[in-house]
């Protein structure tokens, strides 16, 4: 996980309009390479920061698209209105955390995913890191 001292930090969407800024460590860092996770971030994954509601501070307009999961549960995103970027999204199954794009925190010192979630919908050329716990589904 990041590293405590290096917290307050601050994800913005690509131009800057809305930002997300976390004051706290993150509860759990997972990737998903799910169809919908890919459709959303435009490549073969995406990577989400979660972290405590109380910790979040989002700053900029934003609008909202919600889905259902292949668990049956609603995914909710959040994007910047102005450049389309998803910033952050709320989950059913975790609705006392706030997830963030690792991506939008620009940060290449950010820690990397502990878990990568439907592995059965990975590009064959990718990757799964060591020490990442894989589920095939979710």
């Amino acid at each position: 996980m990041a590293n405590a001292a290096s917290f307050p930090k601050t994800a913005a969407c690509a131009c800057g309009a809305l930002t997300v800024t976390v004051a706290a460590p993150t509860a759990r860092i997972h990737a998903c390479t799910c169809l919908d996770c890919q459709r959303m971030s435009g490549g073969p994954m995406s990577c989400t920061a979660f972290f405590p509601n109380a910790a979040v501070t989002i700053s900029g307009a934003y609008t909202a698209w919600r889905r259902l999961a292949d668990s049956g549960r609603w995914v909710q995103s959040h994007f910047c209105p102005t450049c389309g970027s998803r910033l952050f999204m709320t989950m059913e199954a975790f609705p006392e955390l706030t997830g963030v794009a690792v991506g939008c925190f620009a940060d290449p010192e950010f820690a990397g995913p502990a878990a990568l979630y439907w592995t059965a919908r990975r590009h064959a050329w990718l990757p799964v890191p060591e020490g990442v716990k894989v589920f095939e589904q979710q």
